[in-house]
């Protein structure tokens, strides 16, 4: 008889399971594919993305030959868009939502969801998410689908993601400063031809670095026209590593219109020139003040300027706000590129 226990407690949790979905689940939950196929299984053949929150802002991330832009104004940030193909690739339905629940659910994404309307390369409607809110345990997220065959579902699903565990309506937001990409810099395979770094206040400290690729480097003092005839390459070409990829940390700096233009009317502490075959880029550098009671390394020295962030222009755009731990390693003055003397 104890032998039956166990079995006998496992048919009965069985069949509760049975009866619990056969009266929970909502009956206008659907199997058919065309209401229920979420995910993308080929992302790049995405070409645009639509985005509207009920608030009435939008977003639209297009594909370009020259990479994703938003709102057809700027580069998108790479890391966003591709997390949004991730998702649509691998999102997959975690169950229905439960019948009991279903209209307070309806109630809540009509005036909480975002729209997300998918389209092809060719510009071609592939289907829209409604992207409602996360669950109690955050590890799912309400959602209905739209296709042009199956039209719109009655029924919401609690969607997730292979490979992750979380919320996913966090990811489908429709600011376009966050959108926005802040790579300034990006030359990962080093193919650019000229640097050049101006210190306005220290002219002695600028230099130009001419590359031609491999060892092949040319370094000048600031307004000479001859090269250097001998300098440390091994230095110059860490320094080189530098431009491999450098980005700004977002383009809102709590300055007002006016405030903004006293900053850019300033003289920059430095001005970087980058050469490629495409043209040149130029980035101007300028110092914030110190936050009130700031102090140096030491503790007891007040700071003269701000210790984490800097104030950054790229060709003549928008004022930035940029880390000093990024772009402090552009500051090397030419003499860091000599040979030192042998004792």
């Amino acid at each position: 008889m104890k032998k039956l226990i166990p079995l006998l407690i496992s048919v009965i949790i069985v069949a509760a399971i049975a009866y619990y979905f056969s009266t929970s689940v909502n009956p206008k939950a659907t199997t058919d594919k065309a209401q229920t196929d979420f995910a993308i299984a080929d992302t790049s053949d995405v070409g645009k993305i639509f985005i509207a929150d009920r608030s009435g802002n939008t977003a639209t991330l297009s594909r370009t030959p020259e990479g994703w832009t938003i709102n057809d104004k700027y580069r998108a940030r790479t890391d966003a868009v591709d997390i949004l193909l991730k998702t649509f690739k691998n999102i997959y339905i975690q169950r229905p939502v439960p019948q009991e629940g279903q209209e307070q659910v309806n109630i809540v994404m009509s005036t909480g969801s975002n729209k997300v309307e998918i389209y092809d390369r060719k510009g071609d409607w592939i289907k829209t998410w409604y992207v409602g809110h996360a669950t109690m345990d955050k590890k799912g997220t309400y959602m209905l689908l739209e296709t042009p065959k199956g039209g719109r579902s009655e029924a919401a699903y609690i969607m997730d993601m292979r490979g992750f565990l979380g919320m996913l309506n966090t990811r489908f937001f429709t600011n376009e400063s966050e959108w926005r990409s802040t790579e300034i810099i990006k030359y990962p395979d080093m193919n650019l031809n000229e640097i050049e770094v101006v210190y306005p206040s220290t002219p002695e400290a600028s230099f130009k670095i001419v590359y031609n690729g491999g060892n092949d480097i040319e370094l000048y003092e600031y307004g000479k026209n001859t090269p250097v005839p001998e300098f440390d390459t091994t230095i110059v070409k860490d320094y080189m590593l530098n431009y491999k990829l450098a980005s700004f940390e977002n383009y809102r700096t709590g300055l007002s219109p006016a405030a903004e233009d006293s900053v850019k009317a300033l003289t920059p502490y430095q001005i970087i020139r980058v050469k490629d075959a495409k043209g040149q880029r130029e980035i101007k550098i300028w110092k914030q003040a110190p936050n009130e009671g700031d102090t140096e390394d030491d503790g007891v020295t007040l700071a003269t300027e701000d210790l984490e962030r800097v104030y950054a222009i790229c060709d003549d755009g928008e004022l930035a706000v940029a880390q000093r731990f990024a772009w402090d390693k552009f500051r090397a003055p030419f003499y860091a590129f000599l040979k030192k003397p042998k004792n």
